[in-house]
């Protein structure tokens, strides 16, 4: 007998892939559909309010932004963070953390900062708060670029609903109509947010792409 024919054997058995390892976990599911829906339905709440579709005074902003908004970012995050996804995790929990700091802010200390110092001192300082979103917002957008359309224009939208807001608190009462502006602008915001969750939700459930997701590089060759 030949060592040719008895090494066939072992050379296949050495060429042949390693058996996978068994799975104990389930692969995780992307957070981003949660986490934009979260953000899309409290940015839409906020902005109505601004542009005067619904009374500022009904307050349900507040709730809508810690138990919708600021949880469900939160998980979404966090699931992101499991998966290995560093710009998911990281937008998703930063914006959780803005809609549980902002109506506490709106809420709990608005009334106090205006009474010790004055409404147009709260305005200042609010608006540069905004201000300063708007400049991290704006290198998310940069990230966002290259992922898909509606999260960059989500984030893009987002920039101009901090800076026409920012700018509208710092102005004072003459700042109002960039106030409405920006609700305006936000409710886009909010449905760009819808149209990117339904997208990443929907399009694994059916044989072809349901919503158009618009990848990077948006139509030209890759």
């Amino acid at each position: 007998m030949s060592t040719d024919a008895t090494d066939a054997p072992a050379a296949r058995a050495a060429e042949a892939p390693a058996a996978e390892a068994p799975k104990y976990f389930q692969e995780p599911a992307s957070g981003v559909p949660l986490a934009v829906f979260a953000f899309g339905f409290s940015v839409i709440i906020l902005s109505m309010a601004n542009a005067g579709w619904i009374d500022a005074r009904a307050g349900l902003f507040v709730p809508v932004a810690f138990g919708t908004g600021a949880f469900g970012m939160l998980v979404g995050g966090l699931m992101e963070y499991r998966r290995g996804s560093l710009f998911g995790g990281t937008f998703a929990v930063s914006y959780a953390c803005f809609l549980l700091t902002t109506p506490l802010i709106l809420r709990f200390f608005a009334e106090d900062v205006t009474t010790l110092a004055g409404a147009l001192a709260f305005g200042q300082a609010f608006g540069a708060y905004l201000l300063l979103w708007a400049v991290f917002t704006a290198f998310l957008a940069y990230g966002a670029y290259y992922i898909a359309l509606p999260g960059f224009l989500a984030f893009v939208l987002l920039v101009i609903v901090y800076l026409l807001a920012g700018i509208g608190f710092m102005s004072g009462p003459g700042g109002a109509g960039l106030i409405v502006i920006a609700g305006w602008v936000g409710i886009l915001d909010g449905l760009c947010a819808f149209w990117l969750g339904m997208a990443l939700l929907l399009n694994p459930m059916g044989p072809r792409e349901i919503i158009p997701l618009v990848p990077y590089p948006y139509g030209r060759r890759r």
